[in-house]
């Protein structure tokens, strides 16, 4: 039996807002005593923005690719970070004429700047700060380093590099068609989600996935009961085993797995 969902924000729940139909079908199966949790590539502040304007989720926030697990409250339970001395060698090694460079410090987004960035179609819940680069510590809270192109070749080829150079420490991935992500080794949305169930005292097999993007594709693939948007790239929705057009058809679906 399905007990938890952990789903995605952008792309899968989330685009311009949530669907009323997806709020009324998560609404429905919290009441059969489903927990529905959230694991995205977003800062806490705009996930829970997201959610509690349209949701009394119960369940818990995975933030910012794995990086940062927080329960309900908004109380941080998990932290796994890129240290200072490897986020400064990363900028050192970061060279691009196209691309941008991006930060998620201590819960914020920090851009360096905000001119002909493509990061900020995303959300305007950033901060500018041109020096962020130049401090002497980032206390060890860089949960996420981004890079943002319109161009996919640029990115592939930044993409190549890093993990050329970092590959060993960390873990370098897809977040978008236009979005690279730097992540500390192993973090990741299902070893995040391999945290909460075991706080929980659950197993995989009593769990539903539900993402659209590469950074999914961990939380997708080998897991019984996972669900992958049909607007997906191909390699996410060869990495599911249900093809949904929307999370209120997923649900529709884990109702029925339940009641067999």
């Amino acid at each position: 039996m399905i007990k938890h969902i952990f789903c995605d924000l952008d792309g899968t729940l989330y685009e311009n807002g949530i669907k009323k139909e997806d709020i009324l079908a998560i609404e429905r199966i919290e009441k059969q005593d489903i927990v529905f949790h959230v694991a995205t590539g977003r800062v806490f502040k705009q996930a829970n923005n997201i959610i509690k304007n349209n949701l009394d989720m119960n369940g818990y926030y995975i933030c910012e690719n794995g990086s940062f697990v927080y329960d309900k409250d908004g109380n941080m339970i998990f932290k796994e970070t890129i240290s200072d001395n490897l986020a400064k060698k990363i900028i050192a090694r970061f060279e691009s004429d196209d691309a941008k460079i991006y930060f998620k410090h201590d819960g914020k987004i920090i851009l360096l700047d905000d001119k002909n960035n493509p990061f900020v179609k995303f959300t305007k819940d950033f901060l500018v700060d041109p020096d962020f680069i130049k401090r002497e510590s980032f206390d060890n809270l860089i949960g996420n380093i981004g890079i943002a192109c319109e161009s996919e070749e640029e990115l592939i080829r930044i993409e190549l590099y890093l993990k050329s150079e970092f590959n060993e420490v960390v873990d370098i991935y897809f977040s978008s068609s236009t979005t690279l992500n730097i992540v500390p080794k192993g973090a990741s949305k299902i070893n995040a989600i391999k945290f909460v169930c075991d706080r929980l005292g659950a197993n995989l097999e009593e769990i539903a996935t539900m993402g659209d993007s590469p950074n999914d594709i961990c939380m997708l693939e080998g897991v019984k009961h996972s669900f992958a948007m049909s607007t997906a790239r191909e390699d996410v929705r060869g990495s599911a085993n249900y093809l949904v057009d929307n999370v209120s058809s997923a649900i529709d679906i884990i109702e029925k797995i339940n009641c067999k």
